[in-house]
């Protein structure tokens, strides 16, 4: 069974149904955990997270059922990932022995020191489906009128345009 698919036109990302609208896997994913740091590693009811420096904390699961991927050493994962920086996602379609299709959706992580090799982390897209947003996100579906963890607009007054004499 091949699966259709609609490609973003900016960057021919699959368009998925994230959270009941149609979204651009690349720029929702990109939008929540680019360019961010991981700072914790966590195991919750056996589905292991990555936490960001953002607050959002992104399921790690089987690309191809959805189940969270096992995780037999949590110290060392978190050892292994915590200060990473997701760089990049690529994806593509495999068929399964089973004979379905599924997306292998892949995101690369930022060296540490003597590393040579780039860290790639392959999870399911249903990640996306499930990744846990800060109330602060736009996707975490909460007004921002009504969220108290929102960050407060400091006032700042433009800077004078007298000069002063020294």
């Amino acid at each position: 069974m091949t699966i259709k698919l609609i490609e973003c036109e900016k960057d021919g990302f699959p368009i998925l149904n994230i959270n009941g609208e149609q979204q651009c896997l690349a720029e929702f994913m990109d939008h929540c955990l680019g360019r961010k740091k991981i700072t914790d590693v966590v195991k919750r009811t056996g589905t292991l997270y990555y936490v960001f420096e953002n607050g959002h904390e992104l399921p790690i699961l089987c690309y191809c059922c959805g189940e969270p991927r096992d995780c037999p050493d949590l110290q060392a994962e978190h050892k292994h990932m915590r200060g990473r920086i997701m760089k990049a996602m690529t994806w593509t379609t495999k068929q399964l022995q089973q004979g379905g299709e599924v997306i292998d959706f892949r995101m690369k992580f930022s060296l540490k020191a003597g590393e040579e090799e780039a860290i790639i982390v392959q999870t399911s897209v249903i990640s996306a489906e499930e990744l846990h947003h800060p109330a602060a996100c736009c996707h975490s579906g909460l007004p921002a009128t009504t969220s108290r963890a929102l960050p407060r607009l400091a006032n700042v007054s433009p800077p004078s345009k007298k000069r002063r004499r020294r």
